[in-house]
Order: C-alpha cells, then sequence, then structure tokens
C-alpha cells in the first residue's frame, strides 16, 4: 500500500482515533474513580470501548497496554494486577478499525495522585521532547535527524541511554524508536532512526513517541499520530497532555 494516504484513507483513520480516544478518556476515568483500580479491569474498559466503535485490538502478543509502577519501564509490558498511587501508568492504545482495516495509534502516561519529583522531571522532559519534534514536522525532514535530535536533547537534559535492552539496544533511557508510519498496518513506512533514510513526505501519517523508561521508576511515552501536510503537519489526536490524576 501506499505511503500517501489519500482524504478517503485520513477520514478512515480519523474514525479510528475516534474509538482511540473514547477508550482513553473511558480508562483514565476508571482509574481515577476506582478505589482499587488494576489493569486486567483497564483492558477490559479499553475492549468494552472499542467495540463499541467497531475497532478491535488484534495485534498481539498484547492488545494493548496498561503498565504501571516499575515493570512499565520495559516499553511493551501489557500491565497486570493492583495499580498504586504515585506510580506512572503507561497506557497505549492502538486499535484496527473491523470496517476499513485502519489502525491508530496513542499512549498517554498518568499518576493517580502525587508523582515523585523524579517522575514530574521525565514527565516534564519527555514533554520537551514531545514539542520539539511536533515542531520539527514537514515535508523533506529526514527520520533519521529526528532520531538523532531526540536522542541528544534526551542527553542534553541528564538522560543518557544505558545498559543493554533484551528489546532495544539500551535498556534504559530513550530506548527505542521515536516514531512510526501507520495506516493498514500498525507499523509501515517511513520508519525513524536505524539509517534507513526515509524523508517525511506530504500524506505521511505517522506516530510521534519518545520515552523515558528506568528500572526504578518505571515508564513515560507520549504519543500522537499525525498526518504530514505541504505546510507541516495536521495532529490527528487531541487529547491533552497531563501526567497528576486526582480521584474523586
Amino acid at each position: 500500500m501506499s505511503r500517501t494516504k489519500t482524504l478517503a484513507d485520513i477520514i478512515a483513520i480519523k474514525q479510528t482515533v475516534a474509538a482511540m480516544e473514547a477508550a482513553m478518556v473511558a480508562v483514565i476515568s476508571y482509574l481515577k474513580n476506582t478505589t482499587d483500580p488494576t489493569s486486567e479491569a483497564a483492558h477490559a474498559v479499553i475492549d468494552r470501548v472499542l467495540g463499541e466503535y467497531g475497532c478491535v485490538s488484534p495485534h498481539l502478543p498484547e492488545a494493548h497496554i496498561v503498565a504501571a509502577g516499575p515493570k512499565s519501564f520495559e516499553p511493551h509490558y501489557p500491565g497486570t494486577g493492583v495499580i498504586d498511587p504515585g506510580q506512572p501508568i503507561v497506557i497505549d492504545i492502538y486499535p484496527q478499525s473491523t470496517q476499513t482495516g485502519f489502525w491508530a495509534d496513542m499512549t498517554r502516561t498518568v499518576c493517580l495522585g502525587t508523582p515523585s519529583p523524579e517522575l514530574q522531571a521525565m514527565y516534564d522532559a519527555v514533554t520537551r521532547v514531545h514539542e520539539a519534534t511536533i515542531a520539527r514536522l514537514q515535508p523533506g525532514a529526514s527520520c533519521d535527524d529526528l532520531q538523532q535530535a531526540a536522542v541528544d536533547q534526551f542527553i542534553a537534559m541528564g538522560y543518557d541511554p544505558v545498559g543493554v535492552g533484551s528489546e532495544f539496544k539500551f535498556s534504559e533511557g530513550f530506548v527505542h524508536s521515536l516514531g512510526h508510519g501507520l495506516g493498514k498496518d500498525i507499523h509501515e513506512e517511513p520508519f525513524f532512526g536505524g539509517g534507513r533514510g526515509h524523508v517525511l513526505q506530504v500524506g505521511d501519517v505517522i506516530t510521534i513517541e519518545p520515552g523515558l523508561y528506568y528500572k526504578h521508576i518505571g515508564g513515560v511515552r507520549l504519543e500522537d499520530l499525525f498526518l504530514i501536510t505541504k505546510d507541516g503537519c495536521e495532529q490527528l489526536t487531541s487529547l491533552p497532555l497531563g501526567l497528576r490524576v486526582d480521584n474523586c
């Protein structure tokens, strides 16, 4: 399939985005209003809402991510068990429409109650890289250069990547790529980093998802979806960022 998305493709992706955002709102509401929330129940909330919108999460081995606490330092850990206050909760939802076949992808990281100063600093750093990358999105931009700029920005803020990872090159810090293309495949061209030499072009739909991961804290990832336009980009996801979620 062509990287360049047609108007019909973009409309279809936006429909999947609507389902994904409804699921994100619902699962955050569940976390906020439940005395002893669990990852298992949170996953069930997401599945229920996606089903109501005609979407599924068939991407195995995990259908979506609601990972809390130190174990969330593994970027693809799906999450299990009780979710305690004061910990990072990485919520990554990536549904596919059963009608059109188009995917969407978004991640938010939240914390029930007051985050530690270290967690807040991580979140602020990821937010800054997220914002700086968005400002650079335009046709002709090198995906490798955007990846390296994000790495350099994290290092400048004191977040050097360290260790040997089980999934990725590093185990801690910014361990994965900055983003990827998306359409009728959850991961498609263009890809960021890895020396692939991909360049953004009009009609690309891409994720931007910087993150930081530390074994003693957990993970922070922020991911949004963008359409590359002749003038720069259009953000397809609309839910605001924000770390702290206070219980009612």
